[in-house]
């Protein structure tokens, strides 16, 4: 460890719409019920936009390393109630093609894939040589239940299947060479090899046909909170503080916002005994329809 500096530091990450996945899910209240029929939405992730300050930084750009904007669309976000935003790595789902070892090196196991089988924007990832360092992979069981060990990325370069003699036997078997032309790549992972106390522990690394997800580690998974609400500390504030005119011909009450704009009009009048013709309820009605337009300003 370096006496200059602090090991271990975290630092911002640089991502791409291509490296996340958005979810969210939507309750009206936290009745357990309305909970329980919840089901998360996946969200387009162009919502989340790269965050820039006003200057550029040391000279080179205004990119805000690590901070990103959120949009919550009012198509998706438009009720009252309780919202649940999941924020995640992108998981790729990936067919193993094999599981081999390097040609002259038989103790350089590694999982073989075929970028011609993945999408185009995949493709340039895994072809690009040692770009899925740091990734973490999740395997599948046969009942295709997730396991609960994963095999981390150590290096990922294009390679071509080669035949060759097995080790002490005639018989032929698949080894890989590296090859800068190749649709294949040799992924190594760790950890890979036996531990020196148990040598023929050989730890799992996957099978040929076996399903796994590769999972970037550029950012840890977060859940954020949402509550929508009518009302807020600015829209309490105009029914306390604002400005109100009251008519006193009708009972109409009009309060306007700080900005001088109706924000809100109430009905007061009182209701009387039929027989005694006494009063007994005061009433305060909101109107929502025909509401009698008026400027603060025509009235002072």
């Amino acid at each position: 460890m370096s006496s200059t500096g602090v090991y271990g530091t975290k630092v911002p990450a640089y991502i791409t719409q291509d490296d996340i996945d958005i979810f969210y899910s939507y309750s009206k209240s936290m009745n357990v019920d309305d909970m329980e029929n919840s089901k998360f939405i996946h969200l387009d992730s162009a919502l989340l936009d790269q965050a820039e300050t006003e200057d550029s930084v040391n000279g080179y750009d205004n990119v805000l390393e690590g901070m990103y904007n959120l949009k919550l669309p009012l198509t998706h976000f438009n009720q009252k109630g309780y919202y649940t935003i999941y924020i995640k790595p992108k998981e790729t789902p990936v067919i193993l093609t094999d599981v081999g070892s390097l040609v002259g090196y038989d103790d350089v196991k590694g999982l073989i894939v075929d970028t011609a089988t993945l999408s185009s924007n995949l493709r340039e990832v895994f072809k690009t040589n040692n770009s899925l360092v740091g990734y973490r992979i999740i395997y599948f069981s046969d009942t295709m239940e997730r396991e609960t060990y994963y095999r981390t990325v150590t290096s990922n370069n294009k390679v071509e299947p080669v035949v060759s003699n097995a080790t002490s036997s005639s018989q032929k078997s698949i080894r890989y060479r590296y090859n800068e032309n190749s649709s294949l790549v040799f992924i190594t992972v760790t950890p890979s090899t036996s531990v020196t106390f148990k040598p023929n522990a050989t730890p799992y690394i996957g099978a040929a046909a076996q399903k796994v997800l590769f999972v970037n580690t550029k950012f840890e998974p977060m859940v954020i909170y949402l509550n929508m609400v009518d009302h807020d500390a600015d829209t309490i504030s105009n029914m306390l503080e604002g400005t109100q005119l009251r008519d006193l011909d009708n009972g109409l009450v009009t309060t306007y916002n700080e900005n001088n704009e109706i924000y809100a009009q109430h009905e007061h009048y009182t209701l009387k005994d039929d027989a005694t013709n006494k009063p007994i309820y005061e009433v305060k009605k909101k109107i929502n329809e025909n509401i009698k337009f008026e400027t603060i300003e025509d009235k002072l």
